[in-house]
């Protein structure tokens, strides 16, 4: 039987655009070492296309929409590290030196609750020993971090190929898009372009709404904390800003560095904890019920069960990088997967009858 041969009334797909699908993935994945600053490259392309569009429709070449747009967004973002940087630095190795010892400051706040819970020799040795484990592990990070991401090489890449790459695929973008149109089946072209487009509202207005949340709440946090005389406030309200586009572990981080540093400056002073704690509530009350419903809105429709269960999967397939891509690309899966049920719901396979139903809500 000849590669176009039906089956069932489907076409087989020939074996050699699957040796062909295969031999991408796996360049992909040997050259995943490089590929950082052209994905970076063309994420930014992608999320200033709606504004190169506008002075594109107002007269402006789009080349020189494409220059202006990313000359004013690198500016800006430029002159954000060189007014920040200096400080976030300091205040970032200060606590990654002082880690060990603000840990092991807990130690007596640690025995005094084991002697009132008893069974102190056990509870004590358990707690010194997951201390200084902890501290251990966290200087390791933290240094590994700042050595790998300081590296020369890695900087140049980033910082002088990404504005390349996102300057020829912002120029590109409508041309590039359009020939990608072009090349899906006709067959299934509508279906895929559909789902695209879908997939292309949950993933957009994520993105560009999450950022404004994680900048609005870095401020917020990095300001609160401040007020109070808080320690390193800049760099944890920083890191609870950026960790705000991973769910529940920038809620667990930050406040609990926050805690950490209040313990190791105030000792156990309930009104200095409860000021963290209470800025904290404050600054999540904000997000649910102004940042996020104006910002996002219902734009993702993933079940919050959904959500964990992306970032604990990103997490054990891709590490750190996996945990803050899990909910952009639930937020696809989400849609191709409501899709299928969709179809599955149309069909003989759930029907008695070959007659489609006559109202199928999906719920996300």
């Amino acid at each position: 039987m000849s590669e176009g041969a039906v089956l069932g009334g489907r076409r087989r797909i020939p074996i050699r655009w699957i040796l062909v699908a295969a031999i991408i993935l796996w360049f992909a994945y040997a050259t995943r070492g490089v590929l950082g600053p052209f994905i970076a490259g063309l994420v930014i392309a992608y999320l200033l296309d709606p504004v190169a569009d506008r002075l594109e429709q107002r007269g402006v070449p789009r080349w020189v929409a494409a220059m202006l747009i990313l000359v004013g967004f690198f500016g800006v973002f430029a002159l954000l590290i060189l007014a920040m940087a200096p400080l976030v630095a300091a205040q970032f190795q200060q606590l990654v030196q002082n880690l060990p010892q603000l840990i092991q400051s807990l130690g007596p706040l640690v025995e005094r609750l084991s002697d009132a819970a008893g069974d102190v020799v056990a509870i004590e040795t358990l707690s010194n020993d997951l201390m200084h484990r902890a501290a251990a592990w966290l200087s390791t990070l933290a240094s590994g971090i700042l050595s790998r991401g300081l590296a020369v090489f890695n900087l140049l890449a980033l910082f002088v190929m990404m504005p390349v790459v996102a300057f020829y695929a912002l120029r590109d973008y409508d041309a590039l898009t359009t020939r990608i149109n072009a090349w899906w089946p006709s067959r299934c072209a509508g279906t895929i372009r559909r789902l695209l487009g879908e997939s292309d509202a949950a993933l957009a207005g994520f993105v560009r709404g999450q950022s404004l949340v994680c900048l609005s709440l870095a401020i917020f946090y990095s300001v609160g904390w401040s007020l109070i005389g808080l320690n390193y406030a800049l760099v944890l309200g920083t890191l609870a800003g950026v960790l705000g586009f991973v769910p529940y572990l920038g809620v667990v981080v930050s406040v609990g560095l926050g805690l950490l540093v209040g313990l190791g400056q105030w000792g156990p002073d309930v009104l200095h904890l409860g000021l963290i704690v209470g800025i904290f509530f404050v600054g999540q009350l904000l997000e649910s019920t102004v940042l996020t419903p104006n910002l996002i809105g219902n734009r993702i429709g993933l079940h919050p069960l959904w959500v964990l269960f992306a970032v604990f999967a990103g997490g054990e397939l891709l590490g750190i990088l996996g945990v803050f891509l899990a909910v952009p690309v639930a937020a696809v899966l989400g849609v191709v997967m409501r899709w299928l049920l969709g179809e599955y719901l149309k069909s003989p396979l759930f029907l008695d009858d070959e007659s489609p139903p006559e109202d199928v809500t999906l719920s996300a």
